[in-house]
């Protein structure tokens, strides 16, 4: 079978989970996949990225940069259908979850997640009233839904009324280049940034739902000494976390690095003594997969999915609650052996998820999507 896969959402050096998502499932599409044909159209900028090694994978380069958002919907819209089936595409893979409106092949739809009708301030009116009306049509178009976990299975069938209850999920997992890293690595970055020996580790863009501020005010409320160390990309949320770092009677000890590589990255999960992930919502959550693959001792919201990613290998808390938040962080961080029982389970917990399981699930929705 000729199978198509829309990857016009890569963008080169870009830290996102959409990114990771799509590396990831080539490369593992690779592995598990050496009997079907597959063709990968990707934007101008991301040609020869993704490391197609394997003689049944072709990528096409299309006309739309991939930075320009605008750019690449009404591409995808108007010209991906022609481009898939000058290339005899049998089914297409639409891994940002919007179907072409005048395709005329199987598809199989992506959802990531359902956070436009959440957390709508997140996204510019024209990106939050495309999606809000091209979602649902994508659902009918769609032969196959598939989503990243149980939780956004469950708000597809809630959210998206047009899409059958048979949505099924393929499970993610965690980049795997993060790995506990050297005792130097990790000295080399603290040197960089000028991190004590002790920090709590947080990883995510500053969007509202991520509640970063939220970090800050029980971190403040805690009885410890460790830094609070913050990791990610400006939001929709960082006035208001800057209005609570400003705040803080300890915004000395707060840190807010921003992006950084992906080396560092890896050294800063396993160097710090804990990570705590706060979010009020998502469909998936890799971050906390990527901590505990480092070694490092979690404590997640329970809240959306990430109970479900998590399982019992993190503390879990419930963000909204002040009291338990708080009490979250001083337990980490005070209890030595709570953080080396987290530690073993937090191995063990992320090596259950797998991008070749992922890959062998998005092929099972492929060949239903046909069928």
């Amino acid at each position: 079978m000729r199978i198509g896969i829309n990857a016009l959402a890569w963008v080169p050096d870009r830290q996102a989970g959409m990114q990771t998502y799509l590396c990831q499932l080539v490369r593992a599409l690779q592995e598990v996949d050496s009997d079907n044909e597959y063709i990968v159209f990707v934007g101008r900028e991301a040609e020869e990225q993704l490391e197609l090694r394997n003689e049944n994978f072709r990528e096409v380069v299309c006309t739309p940069p991939s930075r320009s958002r605008i750019l690449r919907a009404v591409w995808e819209q108007v010209q991906l259908p022609r481009r898939a089936r000058a290339e005899q595409v049998e089914v297409l893979l639409c891994t940002g979850g919007i179907v072409p409106g005048n395709l005329d092949m199987p598809a199989v739809q992506v959802i990531h997640d359902l956070q436009v009708f959440h957390y709508p301030e997140n996204f510019s009116w024209l990106k939050r009233n495309f999606l809000r009306k091209m979602l649902p049509r994508s659902a009918r178009a769609a032969s196959v839904t598939v989503a990243d976990s149980e939780y956004t299975r469950g708000d597809v069938v809630k959210l998206l009324p047009q899409r059958r209850a048979d949505t099924r999920v393929a499970l993610l997992a965690g980049s795997p280049e993060y790995q506990p890293t050297s005792t130097e690595a990790i000295a080399q970055v603290r040197r960089r940034y000028q991190l004590s020996d002790e920090y709590l580790l947080s990883v995510g863009t500053s969007h509202l739902h991520k509640n970063l501020h939220g970090l800050v005010e029980a971190y403040e409320r805690a009885d410890v000494t460790a830094e609070l160390v913050l990791v990610g990309r400006r939001g929709s949320g960082q006035h208001r976390l800057m209005r609570a770092v400003n705040e803080a009677k300890r915004r000395r000890q707060i840190k807010l690095l921003g992006r950084v590589a992906n080396s560092e990255l890896a050294a800063l999960y396993t160097g710090a003594s804990s990570f705590v992930f706060s979010s009020l919502f998502e469909g998936f959550g890799m971050p906390v997969l990527e901590a505990m693959q480092c070694g490092c001792p979690v404590a997640c919201s329970s809240l959306t999915a990430l109970s479900e990613v998590a399982g019992p290998a993190a503390l879990l808390f419930n963000p909204r609650d002040q009291q338990a938040f708080t009490a979250a962080i001083q337990r980490l961080l005070t209890e030595q052996s709570l953080r080396e029982r987290l530690r073993e389970k937090g191995f063990a917990r992320a090596g259950k998820f797998d991008w070749r399981q992922t890959a062998s699930a998005t092929i099972e929705a492929l060949f239903d999507a046909v069928a």
